[in-house]
């Protein structure tokens, strides 16, 4: 019995397949935890969601930003250059694919296993407790009768650096830290342009480096989203598994039941040639 986290998939179904094979990942027995991002920029979303969705109980996805915009996709949203829904909205099958979707978490936690698991980031001034209930508001709006105008006002919304005021502002705003944060400062005030491995502004940092964080403690946090950064092993209290496989670089496998997580990856040959 083991838990496997892996991530960003973006649609890379292949390389996703070949390394549950590499591990002998048995449904039966085994937990596959994915950090985000599921679909879009890769060649087989469709194929990608259908299978996730199979493995039922075995499986937990958190929604990342691709996958939002999937559901404001679904919700009457407009598409942006560069994604790769189209085989994904012509399938028969997905207005039932997007139900299961907008039913996934947005952090998941084991207290016993001693990790959480949070698309892109939190907040250095929300415990792990303040996060999840934050996101367990984001969750009642995407599964409520209203899932739509939610993900609409998402779309729609021109982020602010800090912490709005108005309460469906912050909704949207914890919804972006969960899904989107790179750089921010000590007090909370996020760079929401900045994608790169590097930032020129003095107080910023990733959102995991400072001294303070008020949701460090005994729970790690695996996260993905920056694969500009790359893999982030060499920190205690998180680890960062998106290695750009959709960029051309290579998809990332975490044992997590163990001491020190048990890393393996593939490249997807399938990007590498397009990129």
């Amino acid at each position: 019995m083991a838990v496997y986290a892996v991530g960003d998939i973006q649609g890379c179904f292949k390389p996703l397949k070949k390394l549950l094979k590499k591990v002998e990942f048995d449904p039966a027995v085994d937990t596959l935890w994915c950090v985000g991002d599921l679909v879009n920029r890769g060649p087989d979303s469709l194929e990608t969601l259908r299978y996730l969705k199979g493995l039922g109980d075995a499986c937990i996805c958190i929604l990342g930003n691709h996958d939002l915009h999937l559901l404001e996709l679904a919700a009457g949203g407009r598409s942006f250059r560069g994604d790769t829904f189209s085989e994904v909205t012509r399938a028969e099958d997905f207005d039932a694919l997007i139900e299961w979707l907008r039913f996934r978490p947005m952090i998941h936690t084991d207290q016993t296993l001693g990790w959480a698991m949070v698309h892109a980031g939190l907040h250095p001034k929300w415990t792990l407790e303040k996060a999840s209930k934050k996101a367990r508001k984001i969750e009642e709006k995407l599964r409520g009768e209203d899932w739509k105008t939610f993900c609409l006002q998402l779309q729609s919304y021109h982020l602010p650096p800090g912490n709005p005021k108005d309460k469906l502002e912050k909704q949207l705003f914890a919804t972006a830290v969960m899904t989107r944060t790179r750089y921010c400062n000590k007090d909370g005030l996020f760079d929401w342009q900045n994608i790169s491995n590097y930032s020129a502004k003095v107080l910023e940092k990733p959102w995991f480096r400072h001294n303070k964080l008020a949701w460090r403690g005994d729970i790690r946090i695996v996260f993905g989203h920056w694969a500009a950064k790359g893999l982030v092993d060499d920190q205690a209290h998180v680890l960062g598994l998106d290695s750009g496989c959709v960029w051309g670089g290579r998809m990332t496998l975490a044992q997590l039941d163990s001491n020190k997580p048990k890393l393996i990856s593939i490249s997807c040959p399938a990007c590498q040639s397009i990129r």
